[in-house]
């Protein structure tokens, strides 16, 4: 009896055992199952965070929308990105800013039938192995390792007289920053000029529909890698001037203006228009302009400015960028002139009939 009893008393439990092992598995299985619910219920969180993180935001830290262009029905054979970006921009209305450097690399035919913009941009920065990002205007395409031109800004820098002004522009791959900014003068009548560290950069391939002007400026500088923080933008109604943060001298450049005349300081004041190289290379192809010496540049200096333009026999060889200067005064023209060097050594004397650009004693 008591053997009976014993062997009850462990088949009891062994079976307490055995459900309590079954419960602690159903409880198991209960946590994996409410875990697989709430994974499904957010199957793209990490990557909506981690690509948040890449979205751009506007001044006031708002996260900024990609723009909205038509969809693109388009074609283009195996060859150079470059071209298939200038073929785009030729046949549809958008926005669009390859990174100087990446023209040449080689994509494979493409064919896109009404899909939609964006798309058709990422697939062809996947094509060439870069990032395409974008600003609330244009697509920009670029490898990861410069996405920090991204954050490229300078509305906030500009006379209000130049947000108002829009245009559409196109600029093909290695056109230099001193042109660019000779055509975008000619086409808004106004002035932008750079020193010689910003204006020589070349700007990659790009086209912007209709597009606000501090955004086409914007877009020309990130096309060219001009990184965020390298360079400074002075603006007055008078003009724009970017220069390099090495270049420093902000001075007026008149050497003699404590013992200035009463007509020499009317001269000084008088508003003048300015083309380098001259006008009849500029009407031919603004795009293709090429520097020339100071010395060259004379005749046309004295010619447009109206007074005689003379230098210091030394000083003849210095190179001078193509540039573009509408309704400045004169002092303004020839400081512009000289500050497209980053060294301050150099001015002009206003003396009796001419002016002398010489030396800093």
């Amino acid at each position: 009896m008591m053997r009976a009893s014993s062997k009850l008393y462990r088949h009891a439990e062994y079976l307490l055992y055995g459900m309590r092992v079954l419960f602690n598995k159903l409880i198991i299985i209960k946590v994996v199952f409410l875990l697989g619910c709430i994974l499904l219920a957010f199957p793209f969180g990490c990557v909506t965070s981690d690509n948040a993180e890449n979205d751009p935001v506007g001044r006031e830290g708002i996260p900024l929308a990609p723009p909205s262009f038509p969809s693109v029905t388009f074609e283009h054979e195996m060859g150079s990105v470059g071209d298939a970006i200038r073929a785009l921009g030729v046949q549809r209305e958008g926005g669009v800013v390859l990174m100087s450097g990446l023209e040449e690399r080689a994509l494979p035919k493409v064919i896109f039938r009404h899909t939609p913009y964006q798309n058709v941009i990422t697939q062809i920065a996947d094509a060439i192995e870069c990032d395409c990002l974008y600003t609330s205007s244009y697509y920009l395409i670029l490898p990861a390792a410069y996405h920090a031109l991204q954050n490229l800004q300078i509305s906030e820098d500009l006379d209000v007289r130049y947000k108002s002004l829009s245009a559409s522009v196109a600029f093909g791959a290695k056109t230099e920053l001193y042109n660019a900014f000779s055509m975008l003068g000619a086409s808004l009548d106004i002035t932008i000029i750079a020193d010689n560290m910003i204006a020589e950069a070349r700007c990659g391939e790009l086209f912007l529909a209709n597009a606000p002007f501090p955004v086409i400026l914007e877009a020309v500088l990130q096309s060219a890698r001009i990184a965020p923080g390298t360079f400074v933008v002075e603006s007055t109604p008078e003009y724009i001037f970017i220069r390099s943060l090495q270049n420093r001298g902000t001075e007026s450049r008149v050497i003699n203006s404590s013992t200035l005349t009463h007509e020499q300081k009317a001269l000084l004041d008088e508003e003048v228009s300015l083309i380098l190289p001259d006008r009849k290379a500029a009407a031919r192809n603004t795009l293709a302009a090429a520097p020339i010496t100071l010395q060259e540049a004379l005749l046309p200096l004295t010619v447009q400015l109206g007074v005689e333009i003379v230098v210091q026999k030394k000083l003849g060889d210095i190179p001078i960028n193509p540039c573009r200067m509408s309704a400045v005064n004169l002092e303004t023209a020839l400081t512009l002139l000289l500050r497209q060097w980053p060294l301050p050594g150099f001015g002009f004397e206003v003396q009796e009939g001419r002016i002398l650009i010489r030396e800093r004693e």
